[in-house]
Formats: structure tokens, sequence, C-alpha cells
């Protein structure tokens, strides 16, 4: 049997406390990395892809198109970015392939539908916001007949002979532990043999008599990759050094085939690639070389790198990915006719053999941040996201289909320069007018507002931040996010823009030139009262709140809050606003002992009432029925919040949502209806009102 290995890490999205059709997936793709591919063992359209921020999606066209299927499984935890783990499976049962498995965060999910539907097989969901769960999950695979394996974070190897409703624990194989960067791979060959990658440690652990005793196999080389052919008459792997090494007779003895100059590093991302199929093909894909065999790796062939599409084209394409290059996993399909490869962001397949490559990205296109999202005024089928290392991206029909924008072309060493987006807005009254806060690359990364007039077709330069007012700060330009945009509800030409190392800018003639009005830092989003006299600056890491009354020509410090995770204001009222204070350095870092806490004032900032002791995040109020509320909860584990009444009191609305990462809400258009956006996914539901 082949080894289904897959790299994963919990999504941001789960089903709702109220209805698992209460919240939808919403936004251009995935998040994170594309970690693996696993190929349906006897469907060759099927392929399954798995993200290490945003789940498990599904092709059924070999990798054409992808539509994402895990919103059963995804439990509301992603590690921060410094444990962020690429050690997630995915199984399907070769005999029953109606049976999958998927190991993520501390547990295993069963599918018995084909991964239509998906249950806990074993395990317990870590809390919202636990910041103590290793971002390391089970590796899983499933033998001939039927029985389910799964190694976790210790090294405990596991085995279900009933689809995964009880466990028995059997004898710990001679494998590293806690090893967050290199994972083991089990498999199972067709007579039943066991075995698992030592990596870290040197070695391949093979069982003949189902995990009682081992022996240890390729004891001088660390394998970065291990391949069965899907009928087990063969077994590759891969180790670090460069070589494949090959076993007939189920991992007893190894030869050496194929020597490539691929040299990894622990903590290397790009391990290379290994494909085996029934038919003799073997594709291996090392760090700047691709070689195929046609006849189980006696002979070999070097291929050139090709990609028969216009890099300009994939704007989206995150900047780590390089698709003549490197490789972080290949699969092939049923059939041995369609080989798929990932380039962490990037997916690409071919039906040539190696000869040349597609981008596959319709469905899946992966987004590493979502930071924020704008729906037209005029038009709530129109929509843009914007996110971090991909750009800003466009939908004209309510987020079915999403096309990339290309806002500017930078070129740095005859490579497409990705750009980061910060911001997106849509003018309050002109329909085809859009703004857009992106940041370059390529020596040219520093916040830049931009406009277009005809829907994203054609944009131009408004504000170069670090050009116009960098001076003395400039280098501290060069990372530094646009938190907000802002429009005079009674005047659009009137705008406030905030960047989080400069402060507060305003514009009279819709962004043509701008004053610097307030000198400050830390500053993340703006919000104005219904008439426009009141603007209030919203500051992390202890700098609290700032409000101007006279349309943002002079501010004043208007609560010094330890740092304000959530602010709004009422839309109906005047001198109403709403405001989470707490003590958060960013959206993933807590500082102090003090809880956070919601506090709303009703006379324009100047004096407030503490309405609940939450750690409260992002506030949404509907602009239709104000006296519904949203709270995003950063780290009390109870997800999304309701009020009803005002913010006076508060219920569960989305319990299994990710609000440990969360950057706000966005209301969707129409009565009732929320976009939540993260740093991994985005989500919209249209049941606010029950």
């Amino acid at each position: 049997m082949r080894l289904l290995p897959i790299l994963i890490i919990c999504s941001a999205l789960t089903t709702s406390a109220l209805s698992s059709e209460t919240w939808h997936p919403f936004g251009p793709g995935g998040g994170g990395w594309i970690e693996d591919v696993v190929a349906h063992p006897t469907n060759a359209k099927e392929v399954w892809a798995m993200t290490d921020l945003s789940g498990l999606f599904r092709s059924q066209d070999a990798g054409l198109t992808w539509r994402k299927m895990s919103a059963d499984v995804e439990r509301g935890v992603m590690a921060r970015k410094q444990i962020v783990s690429h050690n997630r499976q995915f199984a399907i049962d070769p005999t029953e392939p109606q049976h999958m498995y998927w190991g993520t965060c501390n547990m295993i999910w069963a599918s018995h539908d084909g991964g239509v539907s998906w249950q806990a097989a074993y395990g317990t969901a870590p809390a919202i916001g636990d910041d103590k769960t290793p971002g390391i999950g089970h590796t899983i695979a499933v033998s001939d007949n039927g029985s389910v394996y799964a190694l976790d974070l210790e090294s405990v190897l596991r085995v279900s002979r009933d689809h995964g409703a009880t466990w028995t624990e059997l004898t710990k194989p001679p494998v590293a532990e806690n090893s967050s960067d290199t994972p083991a791979f089990p498999l199972f060959l067709a007579d039943g043999t066991l075995c698992i990658s030592c990596r870290p440690s040197p070695g391949l652990a093979v069982s003949r008599d189902d995990g009682k005793t081992w022996q240890l196999q390729l004891e001088d080389s660390i394998l970065l990759t291990v391949r069965a052919t899907p009928k087990g008459n063969g077994l590759f792997a891969f180790d670090s050094t460069g070589r494949l090494h090959r076993s007939a007779d189920g991992g007893t003895t190894f030869t050496i085939i194929k020597e490539t100059p691929h040299q990894w590093a622990p903590g290397l991302r790009f391990a290379g690639g290994l494909a085996v199929a029934d038919n003799g093909k073997v594709m291996l894909w090392s760090l700047g070389e691709l070689v195929v065999s046609s006849d189980h790796g006696d002979t070999w062939t070097r291929r050139r790198i090709e990609t028969n599409w216009d890099r300009g084209s994939y704007p989206g394409m995150n900047r780590y990915a390089s698709p003549e290059g490197k490789c972080s996993a290949l699969a092939v399909t049923a059939d041995g006719n369609t080989w798929l490869k990932c380039d962490s962001s990037l997916m690409c397949r071919s039906t040539d053999f190696g000869v040349s490559w597609t981008g596959s990205t319709t469905g899946l296109q992966v987004l590493c941040y979502f930071n924020g999202s704008a729906i037209s005024p005029h038009d709530p089928q129109q929509a843009m996201v914007a996110a971090l290392d991909q750009g800003v991206f466009f939908t004209k029909d309510g987020g079915t289909s999403w096309q990339p924008v290309r806002i500017q072309t930078e070129w740095w060493n005859n490579d497409w320069q990705n750009h980061d987006g910060s911001v997106v807005k849509a003018h309050p009254t002109l329909p085809n007018t859009w703004f857009a806060i992106i940041h370059g690359q390529g020596g040219t990364r520093h916040p830049r507002l931009h406009r277009t007039d005809d829907g994203g077709s054609s944009w131009k330069l408004l504000l170069d931040v670090k050009a116009q007012f960098g001076g003395e700060w400039s280098k501290w330009l060069n990372d530094s996010e646009m938190g907000d945009l802002s429009f005079d509800p009674l005047n659009p030409d009137l705008m406030h823009l905030v960047n989080y190392q400069l402060g507060v800018f305003r514009s009279t003639d819709g962004g043509t030139t701008w004053a610097h009005t307030l000198q400050t830092k830390n500053g993340l989003s703006l919000v104005t009262s219904p008439s426009g006299e009141h603007v209030y600056l919203q500051c992390l890491k202890r700098s609290g709140l700032y409000a101007s009354h006279d349309r943002g020509l002079t501010w004043i410090i208007a609560h010094p809050a330890d740092g304000v995770d959530g602010l709004v204001h009422h839309p109906k009222n005047e001198t109403t606003l709403f405001l989470s204070e707490g003590q958060h350095e960013n959206y993933w870092s807590h500082h102090g002992s003090r809880p956070a806490r919601l506090l709303r004032s009703t006379d324009a900032g100047s004096t407030w009432t503490e309405l609940a002791a939450l750690d409260s995040g992002p506030l949404y109020i509907d602009p239709v029925r104000p006296e519904i509320m949203l709270m995003s909860t950063l780290q009390g584990g109870k997800g999304i919040l309701r009020s009803t009444d005002g913010g006076n009191t508060w219920a569960e609305f989305h319990r299994d949502a990710l609000s440990y990462t969360a950057r706000g809400f966005t209301y969707g258009g129409t009565p009732g209806t929320v976009l939540y956006h993260m740093f991994g996914n985005m989500v919209r539901t249209e049941k606010l009102y029950d």
C-alpha cells in the first residue's frame, strides 16, 4: 500500500454553535501553505489537498478545481506563527475508500462517507486560544485490511480495527519525539509490513508483526520522504543527502538507485517531492532538479522544469513560491496519468510526466493572512479582500469565484514581485471606485494607497507614505501596515488614513492631497460618528484611544487604555461608541494579568461604563438593527458572542470560531449578513437575526 502522509494545522472555522449551516467559508480559497496532496486509491479524478491554516480541500477533476471539505473538522485552534506545524496527515482506506482519516491538533477525525462529513475519532479539541497547544498532529496511515495506525507527538503508536471507534496502544517504535519540523511517516506494504521514518534521527523503523517488535534499516540516512507503490511492489526512500533508496523486499534490504545534489538541513521546508505509480513511473523533485523514471528507478531522465503560464497573471502567488525550483510534495493520480506538485502556496499539475506544468489554483488560492474585506454598498455581490503575501482579490458573484487584482507592476531580478494587501475599501457613493493599501516587495515594502475608478481594471497611486511623510521615520516604514481608511459620512471626499508607525493623515479632496494630523504609533483602525464630526482611532500596545471632535483636524486622548482590541460606533446615535479594552501587544500576544473588558460611552468618549468583564476583541454592531452586536473573544475560549440588547448581555453565537487571531467583522451588504475575517480564513453568516 502507498504511504499517505499529510502535514496540516487546524483552520480557523468550525461548525456553529447555532447550526452547522450558520457559517460558511468566504474568500478566495484557503489559508496558509499547501502541505501535501493525496490521491484517491481508485478514482483517478479525485485528489485531496491539505493546507496548514485552512483545512482540507477536494478536487474531483484531477486537480483543476478545488472545494473546501473540512468545515466539520476545524475546531478553532491555530498555533502561533512560531509553532506552526507541518505535520498533519490524511489517509484513505485503500480497500474501502469511503473511510477517510485526518490527523489535526491533538485529534483524529474520521469520515465514513467519502469526506462529506467528519466525526471525532480520537482525542479532545483544545480550548480556543490555547497557546500551549502544540502545533503538531497525528501521523496516520491505513493498511490493506482497514486497520488505522496513528503516531502522535510523543511517538506513541495506536491502532484501530473498527474504523476509528476504539484504539489500542502498540509497542513504541524507535523514532524521534517532539519533532515539530520533522515528522515520522508511516506506511503499509501489501504484506502488512509497517514502516516509520525515524526523522530527525537516522533510520527506518520496520515491523512485520503489527508493531510488536521493530528493526532499524537505513541507519545512516535521515529520510525525508518515503513512498510505496500503491500495490506494494516497491518501497522508495529519499534521504537528506539527496540519495534515493529502493527496496523490493518490504524494507529488508535497500539499494541506492539515484543520487542528486540535494542538501537538506533541519527546518528546511522544501524537503523534496517523491511520487510513485503502479505502472513503473517514478518522479523525484529535489531542490532545483526534476528527474523521472519509467522502469521503477532503474534508469532516469532529467526534465527541464518548465511552466506554461504567465507568472504575471498570478499576482496572488505567495512570495515564497518558485514554480521552477522548489517542491514540498508530489502526488500521482490512481491511473498514473496526472502528477500534482506543491510549492507551499502554489499547486501545479502535469499530464505529460513532467514535461510541462500548468497552474492549478481554482478554489485553492492559498492565502496566508486575511487582513480586511470590503463589500460594495451598491452591489452586495461585489467584494474585495486583502491578504498579506497575496495582495487583493475581487469577486463579482458573492464569493463564488475570485480573481486576483493587479494593482502595481514591479519587477525585481526579472521575477514577479508580490504584494501584501492591508486594507480595501469601497467608495460610499461611487459604484466603480475602490481603494486599496498594499505593500510591495523587492525593496519597496512600504505602504501605499491606490484608487480605481473602473472597478479594478486600472489603478493609480494616491499616496506613498514613505516618500511623502517618511522623513526620519523612513527606516521604520518598510514593514509598516497602513491600518485603516475611513470616509466622512456626509462628505466622502473627506478621508482619514492611519499608519501603524506614523499616525493619522487627512484628505479633503478624495485622496489627492494629504495632511499629517496626528503623530502616534500603534494606530490600527478608525471609526466615525454618523455625522462625521467625531472620529476615533483605535491603538494597540498601551496606546489607548484617540478622539477628534472636529472631523479629524485635532486629536486628544479619549481613553488611556492598555490597548484597544475592538472599537465600533453606534450607526444612529451620534455620541455612543463601544470599546474593547485589553492588554494585547497584537492579535496573538497578551501581556499583563488584568483581563480585558467591554466599555460603552454615551458622551462621545468623555466617560465610560463597563458592560462586561470579558477578554473581548474585535466588535461589530449591525447597521440595520444596532441593538444586535457581535464580539470576538480573544483568549476566553468563548468564540464569537452575540448581544441582542445593545451590549448589556451576551451569549455564545459561534462557539468554535477562532477568535485568537481575529482581524474583525464586515457588514455583508444585506441585512443579517456578516463577514468575519482572521489570519487563515474568512467566513460569512446570513443568520445574524436567527
